[in-house]
């Protein structure tokens, strides 16, 4: 195990490839289309409000919009900017060694781990990653059978279905879980100990998210408690008390709190939910559902030990919700031995304020607090009698008052660098956050003083030229006005593209919707905005590396062809390549064409679909290959036809954002050549044909 410290925040964007940009601005240009196709289709087509439209909790349509004849011309000068983007060199050094660093992952046939809770990372060989993740998964999961994962689904079906959303929502990603290492505990590295980590986790968690908020929002709103959702509320409770120096702080930290949540809890602080709300049973039936989880890794599927598939993972869509209302269950039954004014809770972090409390009282209720966690099958640790405290991100003293920020000794304020692949308006606006958020967790300009120094030194090796000013008052004024209905684009900014995007979009907008166009009313500059968005960072690109790695050592034991006669293979002995995207060259009559076509199975299938295509009559408008073939033969010849793979590519999986086969595609018959291509621009256009399968409406169990 090699230590590899990067010096820099792993937020920070490297230049990418021109592919790679292309294909993330071709997916926001996709969106984008859809959205304007939508907003002409409902324009053209009054639709009156339905008061008895579904709740879709956010999952949406997988319906295409119509193509308007109105928007072609609109939508082919669009992607023709896709075409004509062009690109120049950066000469930066900060960009130039994260390119070197890029480089040097990528060409790297080692793990990256990154540690617990400091900025170091640990480069580990897969044979010994995979050692140390089995160890963490046997130590609390044990194997079980696909049955169960079918019985979870097979559930999570009916209640997409009740919902009416079986066509919108995914079946659980099978994302493998993964490690952290705990570099900062005490014998390492000789007692090596991780944080094991499920990203698996169910769409129905989304569903049980609102339903969770709606509920924690009505208690909260009903019975005054004091639960926290972040520090700005600590400070403005822990400002209603007086400095006294009679008080005194008593803190508490539960203990693994997400896992330590078992099932009786959850229903208990439901039912005490029902003293405030209706909730039904159905809507306790998706809340308890959403917490039924599993663990994947490449050696199959895990279950806990105990048999339980309860469980809430810190990945969960609905994890911190749950643990909000557990919470205020728990807050609620402190109220009866505590002033519930004057204790609070921020997820597993509880703080309370005992007024003119002597000794031996304090130390009853300290023990109440324990007894009321231990019913409920949670551990805590606690301090009491402390007149100063350091809380979430800020220290209070109830001796004075006062109040300043707070980091952990071994926690450094890293931040992205001036010089980053981000946006301009990003960077610029770091200084600004900073200094609005120390102001925020300073009590006066004396503690904002104080705390400046290590601020100003990390902006400062950052890039950033620093001058901190105290703000008294950083609280934006509301704005009431009615918000405009806006369509966004979000093209990927990055600093080596030479073409003005933003400049080139809005020229584009105005040249086919002039004040006079019947559209003029819903596209133009109020009501269409452009707001660049990011290319992935040193964090994303890493996980990216680690799972190609992985996945590898599986590729490795599959054959790449298994053609009987290597000679005939159609593809020059890679017939079994999966997840690419092909090119078929057709030779005829002295002429050349192209086609370009994607597989997400094994070539070799898709290969002999088309081979039917070429014979079948039926078939001949199958693709605008057989298409070509047909007209050959009626012409009399018989056209001569190579295959050949562009590139590999990533197939698409639940859960994830983009289908990297379909763009990729998309961008070939893009950059193709327009004279000898047989595919067709309208294929631009087409919604991705692999998420489908996926669709709990679409499973078979």
């Amino acid at each position: 195990m090699e230590k590899i410290n990067f010096n820099y925040s792993l937020k920070n964007i490297p230049i990418p490839s021109n592919n790679q940009y292309l294909k993330c601005l071709l997916d926001k240009l996709n969106s984008f289309v859809r959205r304007i196709r939508w907003k002409a289709f409902f324009f053209d087509n009054k639709v009156e409000k339905n008061e008895n439209i579904i709740e879709n909790f956010g999952f949406k349509s997988e319906l295409s919009p119509p193509r308007c004849k109105d928007l072609i011309a609109f939508e082919n000068d669009l992607y023709d900017m896709v075409r004509k983007i062009e690109f120049r060199k950066i000469n930066n050094t900060f960009l130039r060694d994260l390119s070197k660093d890029v480089k040097t992952i990528r060409e790297s046939n080692e793990i990256y781990v990154a540690a617990d809770k400091t900025t170091n990372m640990y480069k580990l060989s897969a044979k010994n990653y995979d050692k140390l993740l089995q160890e963490n998964i046997t130590a609390k999961y044990k194997k079980t059978n696909s049955q169960v994962m079918n019985e979870i689904t097979s559930e999570a079906k009916k209640i997409s279905e009740d919902l009416k959303l079986d066509d919108r929502i995914e079946k659980t990603a099978e994302k493998h879980a993964f490690i952290t290492i705990k570099d900062h505990k005490e014998n390492f590295p000789n007692n090596l100990k991780c944080r094991l980590i499920n990203p698996a986790k169910t769409n129905i968690g989304k569903v049980s998210k609102q339903l969770l908020d709606k509920i924690n929002n009505e208690i909260r709103s009903t019975t005054n408690l004091q639960q926290w959702k972040n520090t700005d509320t600590v400070i403005t409770w822990f400002k209603e008390f007086k400095a006294n120096k009679k008080h005194k702080f008593l803190s508490f930290d539960v203990v693994d709190f997400y896992p330590s949540i078992s099932e009786r809890l959850l229903k208990n602080a439901l039912a005490f939910a029902k003293n405030f709300m209706n909730i039904d049973e159905k809507t306790i039936e998706i809340i308890l559902h959403s917490k039924k989880s599993l663990l994947f890794s490449k050696e199959g599927t895990w279950m806990k030990k105990t048999g339980n598939l309860f469980d809430i993972t810190m990945g969960s869509y609905d994890g911190a919700e749950t643990c909000e209302l557990v919470g205020l269950y728990l807050l609620h039954q402190l109220s009866k031995h505590i002033n519930p004014k004057n204790v609070g809770l921020y997820r597993d972090d509880g703080l309370a304020i005992l007024e003119n409390t002597s000794g031996p009282r304090s130390e009853q209720i300290r023990k109440q607090i324990i007894k009321i966690f231990k019913e409920n099958g949670l551990q805590i640790t606690t301090e009491t009698n402390l007149q100063q405290i350091n809380f979430l991100d800020v220290t209070l003293n109830l001796e004075t008052g006062k109040y300043w920020p707070f980091r952990k000794p071994n926690s450094q304020p890293i931040y992205i660098h001036k010089s980053s692949n981000h946006p301009p308006n990003i960077k610029e606006q770091i200084p600004n956050m900073i200094n609005d958020r120390i102001s925020k967790l300073s009590c006066n300009h004396q503690e904002f003083q104080n705390a400046i120094p290590e601020y100003k030194e990390a902006l400062e090796k950052s890039g950033y030229k620093t001058n901190f000013v105290f703000k008294n008052n950083t609280t934006h004024n509301q704005n009431n006005r009615r918000k405009r209905k806006i369509i966004w684009f979000n093209p990927p900014y990055s600093d080596h593209v030479q073409t003005n995007i933003g400049k080139t979009f809005f020229n584009v907008l105005k040249k086919h919707f002039p004040s006079n166009h019947r559209y003029h009313k819903i596209f133009n500059k109020n009501n269409i905005k452009l707001s660049y968005s990011c290319m992935p960072n040193m964090e994303s690109l890493i996980a990216g590396h680690n799972k190609k790695i992985l996945a590898n050592e599986k590729k490795m034991k599959e054959k790449a062809c298994n053609c009987k006669f290597k000679e005939e293979c159609p593809m020059n002995g890679q017939c079994r390549t999966k997840s690419i995207i092909y090119k078929a060259t057709i030779e005829s009559q002295g002429n050349t064409k192209h086609y370009i076509g994607c597989s997400e199975t094994e070539f070799k299938t898709r290969f002999y679909n088309h081979k039917q295509s070429f014979k079948n009559p039926n078939k001949r408008n199958a693709t605008e290959l057989s298409k070509s073939v047909w007209n050959n033969k009626d012409a009399g010849y018989n056209p001569k036809i190579t295959w050949s793979i562009i590139t590999k590519t990533i197939p698409y999986q639940p859960g994830a954002r983009t289908c990297q086969l379909c763009l990729t595609e998309k961008l070939a018959i893009l950059q193709a050549d327009p004279t000898t291509t047989l595919n067709k621009r309208s294929e631009l256009y087409g919604k991705c044909r692999h998420k489908n399968k996926f669709k709990l409406k679409n499973l078979r169990l």
